[in-house]
């Protein structure tokens, strides 16, 4: 008989509901402790409403808690596997989003001039600080925040006089995920392909190829020589080697995770040339210590180079996705709340999620 269960991966708190804790009466709430197993009869992360809140929704199998089958938990603090292998979480579907203040500013707890609140609603933070975020966002269903970022912070130890929610004015302020910015959003970026670019196979694309139409830093790929960050990973191509590689900061350990590289750029490019839009990387090749720090999958295919995480101008992930589910050769993942605009692809194998 099939054998699944959820394990808890870190200190926290089962909950009634997908709130914040501090949201909810103690009787709606209960601790457990990292290395917790509860076999379960089923689970989530969303329903026909939307996504709950970044919480997996779980049924106990053959048990309860105070009287209760069903809870909530915050999903970077569980795993749930199926007969022994990791069904959720599937790559950044439980990814750590941090905001940080780029000036001396005020935190607030209404969008508003600091002028016009009282001192208990606004907390003085300096250029620098970073805060792990549970969510964010920029607009609700009244409109928006007055050029304010609304941010929850993730880590309870974090909370600002003993509260998640604030505000900060979003000049002050940005989001970032995996070193990258994802809000406020730059602009998308068309890269053109430099003249003289050789046609040739996918391999070419490495030092053989390197030619004097590119300038600039250089790195060294294990067994295809040097190459310039600027130079398409594959010829007449529009992702180059700074995008891989997070401008030449990952620089990949092995020949494979190289070739690993070269097999998602063909597909990519493909993508872009069918939906004839720019895409931005906002994450692709993420060995650890990287992925650890973002709350990256276990089994992660960034770890070897075989994902990325883009934004395609003018699309959510969800446009994106369907029109290339047909055909795309490995995983395609979206996802929800404030990363909607994120599309998930890699040469893993096939399978899909969020939409």
């Amino acid at each position: 008989m099939a054998n699944q269960v959820l394990k808890v991966v870190k200190d926290t708190l089962l909950k009634r509901q997908p709130e914040q804790s501090h949201e909810l009466p103690d009787d709606q709430l209960y601790t457990v402790e990292s290395g917790t197993v509860y076999p379960i009869h089923s689970y989530a992360w969303a329903d026909d409403e939307g996504n709950f809140n970044e919480h997996v929704r779980f049924a106990l199998k053959d048990d309860n808690i105070n009287g209760f089958n069903t809870w909530y938990v915050f999903n970077r603090d569980i795993e749930v596997e199926f007969d022994g292998k990791l069904v959720y979480p599937w790559e950044e579907q439980t990814a750590i989003q941090i905001l940080r203040i780029t000036e001396d500013t005020v935190v607030k707890r209404r969008p508003v001039d600091a002028s016009e609140l009282t001192d208990e609603e606004k907390h003085e933070v300096k250029d620098g600080m970073t805060f792990e975020l549970h969510s964010y966002a920029w607009a609700d269903a009244s409109g928006e925040f007055n050029d304010h970022i609304r941010f929850a912070i993730g880590d309870r130890r974090e909370f600002i006089n003993g509260l998640s929610t604030w505000y900060v004015d979003e000049k002050h302020a940005q989001v970032e995920f995996d070193d990258d910015v994802v809000y406020p959003l730059p602009e998308a970026r068309n890269r053109p392909v430099p003249a003289g670019t050789p046609a040739s196979s996918t391999a070419s694309a490495t030092a053989a190829s390197a030619s004097k139409t590119f300038s600039g830093p250089t790195i060294d790929l294990p067994g295809h020589g040097t190459v310039y960050l600027a130079q398409p990973i594959i010829p007449n191509g529009n992702f180059n080697w700074a995008e891989a590689t997070k401008n030449g900061s990952r620089i990949p350990r092995t020949k494979a995770e190289v070739d690993n590289i070269l097999a998602l750029a063909k597909p990519l490019q493909q993508a872009r040339e069918q939906l004839g839009r720019s895409f931005r990387v906002t994450s692709w090749y993420r060995p650890e210590p990287f992925n650890s720090r973002v709350g990256g999958a276990r089994r992660s295919q960034h770890l070897g180079g075989r994902a990325a995480d883009l934004v395609v101008s003018g699309m959510n992930g969800r446009q994106v996705a369907r029109e290339l589910i047909a055909w795309w050769p490995g995983g395609v993942g979206t996802y929800a709340g404030n990363r909607s605009h994120i599309i998930h692809l890699d040469v893993g194998p096939r399978r899909k999620w969020g939409f």
